[in-house]
């Protein structure tokens, strides 16, 4: 019995380190996406205040950016370096967008991946098996949400221009 208690003991540790790194790559790769969403923004966007939150979004990102490659070189975690497919493919439709509409449609993406970084901040600042990643997901939470609130309220606004 108590080998069977260690061995599923040994079990959990390695599921959960998984899913710690799982959370850093799905991280790293709404980030990267969250970037170019704020470049674009910055470039292309059809309202200023869509302009400026590109501007502070590509800010707030580069720093988490630069956070998760660290803290993943330290644990010997790859994470992603470029877009994924599935990524790129979701920027693609909306760079291919002008006017308003390509500002609605960023602030939608942009919300969205905020959402799915919210709660996995939130789920890993609690669960993550690692002390160093509970202590990124605890840091990030509290800037993300106030990006989330800041992004619904422009998209509001953005919605409501004729």
């Amino acid at each position: 019995m108590q080998l069977n208690r260690e061995h599923i003991n040994e079990a959990d540790v390695t599921e959960r380190q998984e899913e710690d790194a799982a959370f850093m790559v799905k991280l790293t790769g709404n980030t990267l996406l969250e970037i170019e969403l704020g470049k674009l923004a910055q470039a292309r966007a059809h309202t200023p205040v869509a302009r400026q939150y590109g501007t502070r979004l590509v800010q707030s990102k580069l720093e988490l950016l630069q956070s998760l490659r660290g803290l993943a070189a330290a644990k010997r975690l790859a994470v992603p370096a470029a877009l994924s497919d599935d990524e790129q493919a979701a920027f693609h439709e909306v760079s291919s967008l002008s006017g308003p509409r390509l500002d609605q449609k960023v602030l939608a993406l942009v919300i969205k991946t905020h959402k799915q970084d919210e709660d996995a901040l939130d789920e890993m600042r609690d669960d993550a098996y690692d002390g160093d990643i509970r202590g990124l997901a605890a840091k990030y939470l509290p800037p993300l949400r106030e990006q989330l609130a800041t992004a619904e309220e422009i998209a509001d606004e953005v919605d409501a221009l004729p």
